[in-house]
């Protein structure tokens, strides 16, 4: 088994495929189409922090993610506007006919007459009149509802930045892992093309053999045979290469550029690992994803509070002053009419002022049925959203406990393989030494060619799976600072 399938078939696997964004946009003009969004080109060579912030900034379910953010903070200043004293100033002028008769009427798509009571007949004469009127109106005393909807909105603005936390940091570890993957596909490459010059200085030494007679025919058959399958297992390495790499530019947002990666930090060192799982509060508390789960509670809670408040009564405060102009005088004719004058100039100008200052306390008591059933609901939602906070906990938990053995086993084997490998090269050694001396056939030469390939192998992935292992840790527990502090 060479390398390339060995990183593909047996290294562990986080999470499964990159995410997928799917967006539908509508246009009225095909002129006015969003131009897409210019990026810029990637590093060369791309190292794994700046691999993470990239991703960052660049991808757009994470850049969605933080709209959503800036939205709640923008609904908390509209909720704190809704509770200033509302200004409203008005100004009319109309001309229209007087005509009225007592009684009340029920409001619908009549307009309401106020005005004087014509005594006597009526008749279709029409006058101007004017209005100009400034109010103010203030909810002083909401009996707690205004703290509790400003409760309600920040508590949205924490829930928002929780899941955004929670995707950024979900998300880099995705990138993490496909880095690590398209570093062993790298390594593959590598290993593979090193294993290219062994067979063909082989080969050459084979061929001459062959031509001065010291070397069966056979041999040199045999020697360039394996020469084109190690070119062959270089072409399959380069095409898992430059998949992974790929995968890797569509993670950072940045899909037909080309990756270019860091050198074999890597590969040169092991790294350090935790002693073991983090207290089960400490896991808790850093972890993003329970804190995600954990502002969705504290958001229901809110809106279960103002639900609750919404059954208080709340105190308005109002102030109004306004004028009015008309062309009805108030003096009347010998038959009691009051004399209209039609003219602008008459009706038009102000003459009679007013003022208002009062308060209204409004309490709507079926609201304490409504707000009631609501809040009942909202607080079975807050019981759902714990009991989900809890599933969540229990699956870190033991995604915890088997990232450890994972990191142990990982541990174990990457200090194992380097014995694997030194007794490989030795092994090929004596075997080559032995074949050019004439006292082994090539048989046992290739074999122990393929048994330094399959060391080489096994030596480069116990060091990626041991890289991975670190990281799917610290995915588990909700801190990648153990592997990111070690590059």
């Amino acid at each position: 088994m060479n390398l390339t399938s060995a990183f593909f078939s047996r290294g562990c696997r986080l999470a499964g495929p990159g995410l997928l964004l799917a967006g539908l946009l509508a246009l009225s003009q095909p002129s006015r189409a969003q131009q897409p969004r210019e990026l810029p080109q990637l590093p060369r060579p791309l190292t794994l922090p700046v691999a993470l912030k990239l991703a960052q900034d660049n991808y757009p379910a994470l850049r969605a993610k933080q709209a959503a953010v800036r939205a709640a903070q923008a609904d908390v200043r509209t909720n704190r506007s809704a509770f200033l004293p509302q200004v409203t100033a008005q100004a009319q002028g109309v001309n229209s006919t007087m005509n009225q008769v007592r009684g009340a009427f029920i409001g619908g798509v009549a307009i309401p007459i106020s005005g004087g009571i014509k005594t006597t007949s009526y008749s279709g004469t029409t006058n101007f009149s004017s209005l100009a009127a400034l109010t103010i109106e203030w909810p002083a005393v909401t009996f707690g509802r205004y703290r509790a909807d400003e409760s309600r909105s920040e508590a949205a603005v924490s829930a928002a930045q929780a899941d955004y936390d929670q995707a950024v940091f979900e998300y880099q570890a995705q990138v993490a892992d496909a880095y690590l993957l398209a570093l062993g596909a790298e390594k593959s490459v590598a290993l593979q093309r090193a294993n290219v010059q062994r067979a063909e200085a082989l080969a050459t030494v084979i061929r001459a053999g062959t031509r001065s007679g010291i070397r069966a025919g056979i041999d040199s058959a045999t020697a360039n045979a394996e020469v084109a399958r190690a070119r062959l297992q270089v072409l399959a390495a380069r095409q898992q290469a430059r998949e992974q790499r790929t995968r890797l530019a569509g993670l950072l947002g940045q899909p037909n550029q080309e990756v270019q990666l860091d050198s074999m930090q890597f590969y040169a060192h092991l790294p350090q690992t935790a002693a073991g799982p983090p207290a089960g509060d400490t896991a808790r508390a850093n972890n993003p994803l329970l804190r995600a789960y954990d502002r969705r509670i504290a958001a229901s809670q809110a809106q279960e509070k103002l639900f609750s408040a919404n059954k208080r009564p709340s105190l308005n405060l109002l102030a109004s002053t306004w004028g009015r102009g008309s062309g009805v005088h108030d003096a009347t004719d010998d038959h009691g009419n009051f004399i209209i004058d039609s003219s602008p100039g008459a009706g038009l100008p102000l003459k009679a002022y007013d003022y208002m200052l009062g308060a209204t306390l409004t309490w709507r008591a079926t609201e304490l049925i409504h707000s009631g059933r609501a809040a009942q609901a909202q607080r079975i939602r807050t019981e759902q959203a714990r009991a989900d906070y809890d599933q969540q906990a229990l699956q870190l938990a033991t995604q915890v406990r088997n990232a450890t053995l994972q990191v142990e086993i990982a541990r174990q084997t990457a200090l194992e393989a380097p014995l694997q490998l030194a007794a490989a090269r030795q092994a090929y050694g004596q075997a080559r030494a032995r074949y050019d001396a004439g006292l082994d056939n090539l048989l046992v030469l290739t074999q122990a060619t393929e048994v330094l390939n399959r060391a080489e192998t096994d030596q480069a992935l116990a060091t990626n799976n041991l890289w991975r292992a670190v990281l799917l840790q610290g995915a588990a527990s909700g801190n990648l600072g153990g592997l990111l502090g070690q590059l």
